[in-house]
């Protein structure tokens, strides 16, 4: 700076406004001058001089050097004494006399004070110029870019000489390049941009080429996507268009997901070395962050530059890119996204799509792939991002769509804890994440339908349950629907475990429903006992109370005499045996023990509470029998190891329960019951058995009770009857003492043996005995006695003599015949122990020769599966039949049924080597070698005949092996044996007059005859030889196709089926039996078509005798059917006599025939199909014959027997569902449909034990299906009370039954009580049963209309009025299921009449039309916790009913808009429910506290918070139902979660004429704000509800002029969001479109200045400023460091007007003040110091010559001394 003592600069300086050669003029004398521009203290007295200014006179008395001058200073004595006081009372006084005079003095300096301010202010507009641009040289342009980029120089300077040059890309690469600082970069792009804006204007280019905002945005993506390019090879970054489009076909929407050929060609990369890498890193780096920084100064459209950014990064071309744009763009405007839910839905979608995209690329490719640390740190960055995306705004997540094809992915992303990197070492922010990913996916699942889960995966179960708490009212959980209720309910335990195991018990029943999966088993639906045992106890260690419920519920399964089979308490032990295999701990063990002794406890102490005192001995026998499933269950727990015997003892002794005086209380009684009915370990340790005998019968019995050795005894002397048919009772042995000296079985064709097999009058008394005695007995006797037994029943090591040489049996091997093997097996089978009938059966495979047995064995192998299946015994039992089967192929007698049975076994998971499978195919294919027959010339039927004339082993032996010969044409050979066989069997039976025999002993039931029983051993020994050339010809060894082509085509069949007492049934039965041919093919291609072809005769003629061959060829098709399907013994009860097949069975072939009736015609609904058609059948031959005919008894006791069939009564309750579609799937048109399709709808009624649930109530024996009676209603109520978790499949299809019955009903007034099966109206003429139409069609509607309104009478009965609740929850879970089997027109005619309801009544006010129903009687008040109820129930039964899909389109949009105009009726009353929520009153209420205070919310708030409501309010007094807002709330949130399965509907129908979607948001989105939704706070699971529903409705895919219509209706209500909370403000906002901001015009009232309009509070207008401020680009002219030449007192780029500016007051630098009023400035007085420092300018005068002209042109900041504008 220059000395102010100097004219000239300091050296080394030079002054820009000072030439640098300046010519020094001739001094001038001084001469005293008056301050410049300063006026006189008077005009008219000049001698007063200047103000403040004091110049030296002459000759004044200060210069006057006297004595007293000298000596003491000049001292100026003033006029007066006192200067500061002199006019005080003068003034003072005069002031005080008139008080006016004081306040006029203080207004007049007021005024002067405000006026002088407001002169002093800036006014006018701003005189801003922008920098003007200067052509430089190449040098200079590029100093200044130099200079510019080091920051030095002052923006100012440079702004003298901006140079041209640089613009668009050019300057960003340049600035770029430099690495200019982001503040003086951003300063020369908005100086280039003014001269470019100037420019466009001069020339009106500036509309056609948009703003510049939007141009400068283009220019800067430009830029960045030509860097992201540089990434790219050149031959990849311009694909053929052909392959293009292939990669999007096979990629759709990912255009990354082709990275794996991006460098396949040997192209390039960009990086080829490091230097390269970091100089694209740098120049990309600072791109970015320019970009930034221009985006927060204004200078880009935001909106296009964010959108830009998404679509980027959706775009990328490879994963590098992607993670290069993410970190460099995307992360930076995070908090922009957030603003605005549709950009934060786009990025989530599209980190979502590329995450799954990458996860998927990084499991493909190989661990030391060279990319993978780029594609792990992509991954890491996205799961980082979303992550914080979540936490900050979990709203955004709510996307249906979205969530329902990447759930998965969420949820390992948001829910995994392994994935919560970022949240390590913050356990607080990792539980918040917890909680809000629990509550989004609620959420989302309240849209996209996936809250019903697997029930078989619990783990997955508690996902939604811990969503919401409950409020005040049900309703008010606006994140669940029908969701399960809470975990610590039992019933939901209950529930589960129940379906678990019904689901697996299903396949288990059906027999092929089991597979072997190694050691264990699995079902055919990948069910296993591992899976059940993790879906009942789930992964983690369970609470001990838990763990008891579940092991109740499993036992309650298990002895519920509601599932049928044997096999539950077999599951439920496979199940605990794979959970303790889990956890082999002590701790599991005795858990598990002290579990099931607390049952059996509760068992007791339940059982002793029904049952009194006093009892007498009947009721004491049922109370063990009813005991006794829960004894077979411990019999299997304990035989498994899974119940300890001794330590239950134990607990007993401890408790104190086995003391004397202690035994007569009734729960101790069945304790002891208990003790004494279950088994011990076999073998058992002698000190149990001593401890069990001392704890039940005392110290002084040295053995077991005389009760059960008596038992023991009978049971073994039936045995001995049954097995050997003799009890000499000189031994304990089975078989007696010449069992010793056997060598071979006895033989089973002798009369002895036949009359064995033919009587089965010991059953009764075996079932009788084991009822009576204990389990313990029973076992006793069959696995230890029984079964011991049979081991020793084998052939010893004798000598062999004269008498045994020819004896081919070697020692050791078993004795028994096929007889005695099925009695053994089915006396086992009678005492349910399944495990020795395992045990026996591979005993007796392993040790027995005689070939006839090994069927035999492997049928009861096939029966029994699911048992040995179950105890994991599949390995062994497979290893044993493969023993057998290499035993056999070694000595070269291969046995086709055990080789077919390993086949079985492979297909069924049995593992073998491949090696060991081509043996066993190798074995299939070997046929013996046996002699030729062609030599002989004996033909077919010769040889037949002689084998009829002697029918023994030898000749059987000898006729088989001449017949059995290899053949090309096995079908056709076999074919002729049957038909030699049919004339054979004719003859004899002619001859020896069979038929008379076959009456006469049926008449007599005397033994059997000579003839008879040759015949008999006739028959089996042709089904024999048939068999035995079967198995040598067919490859499975049966012979379907050629018995059928016999059957039916064959003249001597069609004969003697014509012939009373026909022997073609026993024969077909034997040959079936001998698994010659399939029961199944029997039934389809014989029997069925001939009952169809007999059904199809018309008129009645053909049965009017009794004689006719029609009749009894149907007779003999019935005995047939009797003896293949419904037989399984030769006894039958007097009153079936008549009906029973005349013909008898030996007890071993029904033991076969049972097997296949199983296997063939119960294992699914396929294979119950011939039942079903054979039904059918019957059906329609009765139906063409007349009453008094006696085949018409004989078809409705067949139809009975039929009917009590236990393995097809079993098939059918496997699957009630498929056999309800099975007869009720067609439509029937005409009346005989409608009455044949009737009568089978009762079979399945009367099948599924329909009339088992009414006979308590109703002596009607014609079941649930019956016609419109009068009792309809009633009916169906007594089907909802039976309903439970045991029979809720059969209650659901008997409401279905009866529904049908509606749609069938034909109008007549006949007893619809008839129990008549074959129908009511069989002997009434069809041509006069028609009736008139319309009053069918009334009495149908009648009843289908008393069904819907007991449909919701029921569903919406009050929850408070059942005193179990859970059994409420069950009646509601069976209405769910209910509903998805009804059909089309009940569930129309339910959501008729539930949209009725949701109409309400119009012509009442609000609230009363939105209330769905009246919910209180009149008189009473209303009660909130019952409609809360049963809005809650409408709500979940009509979202199922929905779910059905059986409206139309038309329909759908009806109810959208019914539904629309009731939420409309919301939208009004604002003030009404911000009364009730502020004061927690009713709407009556309200409503008069409104009317009192004139519409006053806040008076009216007080009045009823502080005095209440007077008692005379007036006339005019609102007087309804006592609602309260939660009411309210409920009926709104009914209507708006219906609408939620429409959203879809009203995104494909959005139109006006449709469903309206402008409407839609024009009500939902203000609603917002109602406090009925948010509750001012209190609702916020409601208010998310309604957020994510309007969210929903505003993401929609809908044409763009609707969207654009959207946008702008969004923009105009934001008014209307006021109301809406603070804590919700923000997540409202998101919702609207994006608001263009700026950090400089926060204050939106700058914007409205800056542009001249007049201010304004509406926020849309606001808003609209500040857009338009923008797009002038307002921001472009804020320059930093920057003032215009010469400068202006408002020349800033805003008008400093607008802040109120005052002139400033300017001081000179120090030595000028120095200069000019010396160095003791700082000393002088404070207020001279203001004064004086306000005369002066405080610009600087560097030159004192400049003429007038320029001197005027100076600033001037202040105003003259004395002037007033």
């Amino acid at each position: 700076m220059a000395s102010p003592y100097s004219t000239s600069s300091s050296p080394g300086y030079h002054s820009p406004n000072i030439p640098k050669h300046v010519q020094n003029l001739p001094l001038k004398k001084y001469t005293l001058q008056p301050p410049p521009r300063t006026l006189p203290l008077s005009k008219t007295m000049p001698c007063l001089g200047f103000p403040g200014m004091f110049p030296q006179r002459p000759g004044q008395d200060e210069d006057s050097l006297t004595e007293s001058n000298v000596r003491h200073g000049f001292v100026d004595r003033p006029v007066v004494s006192n200067e500061h006081t002199c006019a005080h009372d003068i003034v003072y006084g005069k002031l005080q006399d008139d008080q006016r005079l004081l306040g006029e003095l203080g207004s007049f300096m007021v005024d002067v004070l405000q006026r002088q301010s407001r002169a002093s202010c800036i006014t006018g507009p701003s005189s801003f110029k922008a920098p003007i641009r200067t052509t430089l040289n190449d040098s200079k342009r590029e100093q200044w870019m130099q200079e510019l980029a080091e920051g030095v120089v002052p923006l100012r300077k440079l702004a003298r000489n901006v140079p041209h040059g640089f613009k668009g890309e050019k300057l960003l690469e340049t600035l770029a390049a430099k690495q200019v600082p982001f503040l003086r970069a951003t300063w020369y792009i908005k100086i280039v941009g003014l001269s470019e804006m100037s420019q466009r204007s001069a020339s009106n280019a500036a509309t056609s080429m948009g703003s510049q905002p939007i141009q400068w945005t283009a220019t800067v993506t430009n830029h960045l996507r030509k860097q992201l390019s540089e990434l790219i090879p050149s031959s990849i970054n311009s694909p053929h268009p052909q392959q293009q489009q292939q990669q999007q076909q096979q990629t759709p929407g990912r255009g990354f997901k082709n990275y794996n050929q991006l460098y396949d060609n040997n192209a390039q990369r960009p990086w080829v070395t490091p230097e390269h890498r970091a100089k694209f890193e740098q120049r990309w780096s600072y791109s970015v962050k320019l970009a930034r920084w221009q985006y927060f100064e204004g200078l880009l459209d935001q909106r296009t530059f964010l959108k830009w950014t998404l679509d980027t990064l959706a775009g990328s071309g490879s994963f590098e890119v992607m993670w290069l744009v993410l970190t460099g763009i995307i992360q930076d405007y995070v908090d922009e996204y957030k603003r605005n839910r549709t950009l934060t839905k786009l990025l989530i979608e599209t980190l979502i799509k590329s995450y799954s995209a990458l996860v998927q690329y990084i499991g493909q490719s190989p661990i030391e792939s060279i990319g993978l640390n780029v594609h792990r740190g992509l991954q890491n960055d996205i799961e980082n991002l979303l992550q914080s995306l979540f936490l900050s705004t979990p709203d955004m997540f709510v996307v249906p769509k979205l969530y329902h094809q990447y759930r998965y992915l969420f949820d390992m992303i948001l829910g995994d804890e392994n994935k919560q990197k970022s949240t390590k070492n913050l356990p607080d922010v990792s539980r918040v994440m917890k909680i809000y990913w629990t509550m989004v996916k609620a959420r989302n699942e309240v849209f996209c339908g996936t809250l019903e889960e697997n029930e078989m995966r619990p783990e997955s179960t508690t996902t939604t349950a811990k969503q919401t708490e409950p409020e005040a009212v049900t309703l008010a959980t606006a994140t669940t629907t029908s969701s399960p209720p809470s975990t610590d309910n039992e019933s939901v335990y209950e529930e589960r475990v129940v379906h678990i195991l019904d689901s697996i018990g299903r396949n288990v029943d059906s027999i092929t429903g089991l597979l072997l999966d190694k050691d264990t088993w699995v079902d055919i639906r990948g069910h296993s006992a591992k899976s059940a045992a993790k879906s009942i106890f789930g992964m983690n260690r369970l609470q001990p109370q838990m763990f008891i419920k579940l092991i109740h519920i499993m036992c309650r399964w298990a002895t519920s005499e509601s599932r049928h089979g044997d096999w539950k308490a077999y599951l439920v032990a496979s199940i605990l045996l794979k959970w303790r295999e889990q956890d082999k701990t002590q701790e599991n063990k005795v858990l598990l023990q002290d579990a099931l002794i607390r049952f059996l406890d509760d068992e007791a102490v339940a059982k002793s509470q029904h049952q009194n005192e006093e009892v007498d001995l009947l009721q004491e026998e049922d109370m063990e029998k009813a005991n006794t499933p829960i004894i077979y269950l411990f019999d299997v727990l304990i035989r498994l190891h899974l119940f300890s015997y001794q330590k239950y003892l134990l607990r007993l002794i401890a408790r104190g329960d086995l003391e004397p005086k202690r035994r007569n209380v009734r729960h101790i009684q069945q304790c002891l019951h208990h003790l004494a009915s279950f088994p011990l370990l076999n073998p058992a340790p002698p000190y149990l058995v001593n401890q069990r005998r001392v704890a039940l019968y005392g110290t002084k019995n040295d053995s077991d009770s005389k009760v059960e050795i008596e038992a023991l005894d009978k049971l073994k002397h039936l045995a001995r009857l049954a097995v050997t048919g003799f009890d000499h009772q000189n031994t304990d042995c089975l078989f007696g003492a010449e069992a010793k000296e056997m060598t071979q079985p006895v033989p089973t064709d002798s009369l002895q043996s036949y009359a064995l097999a033919f009587s089965d009058e010991i059953k009764n008394d075996f079932m009788h005995i084991m009822d009576s005695t204990t389990r313990y007995s029973v076992l006793n006797f069959t696995s230890h006695w029984l079964f011991n037994e049979v081991k020793k029943f084998v052939v010893k090591s004798i000598q062999i003599g004269e008498d045994n040489w020819r004896v081919m049996t070697s020692p050791g091997s078993c004795l028994l015949n096929t007889r005695q093997y099925v009695t053994i097996i089915r006396i086992m089978e009678y005492a349910k122990d399944y495990i020795s009938i395992t045990e026996t059966a591979l005993w007796v495979l392993e040790k027995s020769n005689d070939p006839s047995l090994y069927p035999y064995i492997i049928d009861t192998l096939r029966k029994y599966s699911n048992y040995w299946k179950l105890t994991n015994n599949g390995v062994r039992v497979a290893n044993a039949v493969w023993s057998k089967h290499l035993q056999l192929s070694s000595r070269g007698n291969r046995d086709r049924c055990i080789m077919m049975y390993m086949v079985q076994l492979v297909q069924e998971g049995y593992q073998m080597d491949e090696l060991v499978k081509s043996q066993l195919q190798q074995d299939l294919q070997v046929k013996s070698k046996l002699r030729g027959r062609y030599n002989s010339g004996i033909s077919v039927k010769e040889e037949l005949s002689q084998l009829a004339k002697e029918p023994v082993t030898n000749l059987l032996q000898l006729v088989s092996e001449s017949l059995c010969v290899p053949s090309q044409n096995a079908t056709g050979w076999i074919g002729a044996i049957l038909e030699s066989a049919g004339d054979v069997l004719r003859i004899v039976a002619k001859e020896r007059n069979i038929t008379e025999e076959v009456k006469l002993h049926r008449q007599q039931e005397n033994s059997i005859s000579p003839a008879l029983f040759d015949f008999h051993r006739i028959l089996r020994v042709f089904a024999s030889v048939i068999k035995d050339v079967a198995k040598h010809t067919v490859l499975t060894g049966q012979a379907d196709e050629p018995v059928i082509q016999w059957l039916c085509h064959n003249e001597v069949v069609l004969e003697d089926m014509h012939q009373e007492c026909s022997w073609i049934p026993i024969f077909v039965a034997i040959l079936v039996s001998y698994n010659v041919v399939s029961l199944g093919s029997v039934v389809r291609q014989f029997a069925l078509p001939w009952f169809e072809q007999v059904g199809r005769k018309e008129g009645h003629e053909n049965y009017a005798a009794e004689d006719s061959k029609l009749v009894v060829f149907c007779r003999n098709l019935i005995a047939l059917i009797r003896l293949l399907i419904v037989q399984s013994e030769n006894q039958c009860k007097p009153e079936e006599a008549s009906t029973f097949s005349p013909w008898q069975l030996r007890v071993e072939e029904y033991f076969r025939l049972e097997v296949q009736r199983q296997s063939q015609l119960a294992s699914s609904l396929d294979r119950i199909e011939p039942m079903f058609g054979l039904m059918e059948r019957l059906v329609m031959i009765a139906t063409n014959l007349p009453l008094s005919s006696s085949l018409l008894q004989d078809l409705v006791m067949l139809r009975a027997d039929l009917l009590q069939i236990v393995w097809f009564r079993q098939a059918c309750l496997r699957d009630l569902n498929g056999v309800y579609q099975r007869f009720a799937a067609r439509e029937a048109e005409a009346i005989t449909e409608k009455r044949m399709k009737k009568k089978m709808l009762n079979i399945v009624d009367e099948l599924i034990g329909g009339n088992s649930l009414v006979s308590s109530h109703s002596n009607d024996r014609g079941g649930m299906v019956q016609d419109g009676s009068p009792d309809f209603v009633d009916k169906l109520h007594r089907v909802f009370l039976n309903v439970s978790q045991w029979n809720e499949a059969q209650c659901r299809v008997q409401v279905n039954l009866l529904l049908d019955n509606i749609s069938l009903s034909d109008g007549n007034s006949q007893n619809p009580n008839n129990p008549h099966i074959l129908g009511d109206d069989i002997s009434m003429d069809m041509s006069t049963t028609s009736t008139d139409e319309t009053a069918f069609s009334s009495s149908a509607n009648k009843d289908l209309q008393s069904f819907v309104y007991f449909f919701y009478d029921v569903v919406l009965l009050d929850g408070k009025e059942d005193t179990d609740p859970v059994k409420a929850q069950r009646r509601f879970q069976f209405f769910k299921n209910l509903i998805h089997e009804l059909r089309e027109p009940v569930l129309l005619e339910l959501l008729h009449h539930g949209a009725r309801l949701l109409e309400g009544d119009p012509a009442q006010n609000f609230p009363n039309n939105v209330l769905l129903m009246q919910v209180t009687e009149p008189g009473k008040s209303f009660d909130s916790a019952k409609y809360a109820y049963r809005s809650q129930a409408f709500l979940n039964i009509t979202q199922h009913m929905l779910v059905e899909n059986v409206w139309s389109n038309e329909n759908k949009i009806e109810m959208v808009k019914t539904v629309f105009r009731q939420i409309s009726r919301f939208k009004g009353g604002m003030a009404i429910y911000k009364v009730m929520q502020g004061a927690n009153v009713c709407y009556s209420d309200a409503v008069n506290a409104l009317q009192l205070v004139k519409n006053n919310v806040d008076m009216a708030i007080a009045l009823l918070v502080t005095e209440g409501l007077p008692e005379n309010i007036g006339d005019e007094v609102i007087d309804s139902m006592k609602l309260s807002l939660q009411d309210i709330r409920a009926s709104l949130l009914i209507r708006l979660r219906l609408v939620v399965p429409f959203a879809s509907l009203i995104w494909e129908h959005p139109k006006e004429d449709e469903c309206d979607i402008l409407e839609w948001i024009r009500v939902l989105v203000p609603l917002l704000g109602n406090p009925v939704i948010h509750g001012n706070g209190s609702q916020e699971r409601f208010f998310e509800f309604a957020l994510d529903f309007v969210s929903l409705l505003i993401d929609g895919n809908v044409p763009k002029e609707l969207k654009k219509a959207s946008l702008n209706l969004l923009n105009s209500i934001h008014s209307e969001l006021t109301s809406v909370p603070a804590m919700f403000h923000s997540r409202v906002k998101r919702i609207m479109p994006f608001l263009t901001h700026n950090v400089y015009l926060a204050n939106t009232r700058l914007a409205t200045a800056m542009l001249g309009l007049p201010p304004t509070s509406d926020p849309q207008q606001q808003q609209h400023h500040l857009e338009q401020c923008l797009d002038q680009s307002k921001p472009w002219e804020w320059l930093e460091d920057y003032a215009s030449e010469p400068p202006h007192d408002n020349d800033a780029p805003i008008s400093l007007s607008l802040f109120h500016a005052k002139k400033s007051k300017r001081m000179d630098n120090t030595y000028v003040r120095w200069f000019k009023f010396g160095f003791d400035e700082g000393s002088s007085n404070d207020d001279n110091d203001v004064e004086m420092q306000t005369r002066h300018l405080t610009k600087r005068k560097t030159d004192q010559d400049r003429n007038l002209d320029a001197r005027n042109l100076k600033r001037r900041v202040e105003m003259e001394d004395g002037e007033l504008p």
